[in-house]
């Protein structure tokens, strides 16, 4: 069985589902300590421009990413950032082959208020899952407890769940010990992640966007995912 583990991102890339695709159960790492320089509370949409980062304001400690709470109080222009992030969203996709087949829903979702980034990266994470038709089952770092670190701690995940196969991005050849997964028997395998080209809204193809670009201008992961 193949185990994927990832933190649980902002809108995430399509990267990110492509992991969650080829997994028979997937981890969200949310007891993962939170960085501000990551993609834990923002990502970037396309606009006429080139691109915009939309960043959700939250508490910027040295906790998990669990704990961090959302900055409910501070504005972005004279908006709640939810507010705001939905009408870039808006403004920039409205045109797209799929906008209104998804609209409502992501209405729904920023119409809501959340006191923990998790809950919202988590319900946009299901939402853009569902969307995508990915029927891998999701679970959470933090249900299993455990205190190990790097290397051990994803072994430690692994076999809790029942794998015997880790996947593993592409960058995890930088920082694994590999020597660990052949003691405890676990087959280690590397994401090949190739980004799909779609039609964007604008000219010239940007990779890396939220995913949200892939599902509101193709409808899918683009056409390789069809």
């Amino acid at each position: 069985m193949i185990v994927g583990i990832h933190q649980p991102n902002y809108l995430p890339y399509i990267g990110f589902f492509d992991k969650l695709k080829k997994s028979d159960i997937f981890i969200l790492y949310d007891d993962a300590q939170f960085s501000k320089g990551d993609f834990h509370h923002r990502n970037k949409i396309r606009t006429p421009n080139g691109s915009k980062w939309l960043t959700v304001p939250v508490e910027k400690k040295l906790i998990s990413i669990n704990k961090i709470r959302i900055r409910n109080d501070l504005l972005i222009g004279n908006n709640k950032w939810n507010i705001s992030h939905l009408g870039d969203i808006q403004n920039n996709y409205s045109k797209a082959p799929f906008y209104q087949k998804f609209i409502t829903e992501l209405e729904n979702i920023y119409n809501e208020d959340y006191d923990f980034l998790v809950d919202l990266n988590m319900r946009l994470i299901q939402f853009l899952s569902d969307s995508f038709n990915i029927k891998t089952k999701i679970v959470c770092s933090s249900e299993f407890g455990f205190n190990s670190k790097s290397t051990s701690k994803i072994l430690d995940l692994v076999d809790a769940v029942g794998g015997n196969k880790y996947l593993s991005g592409s960058c995890g050849k930088n920082y694994l010990e590999i020597e660990q997964f052949d003691r405890c028997g676990i087959e280690l395998i590397f994401q090949d992640f190739k980004h799909p080209i779609y039609d964007q809204q604008y000219n010239g193809f940007m990779p890396n966007m939220t995913s949200l670009d892939a599902l509101l201008n193709a409808g899918f992961m683009g056409d390789k995912y069809k």
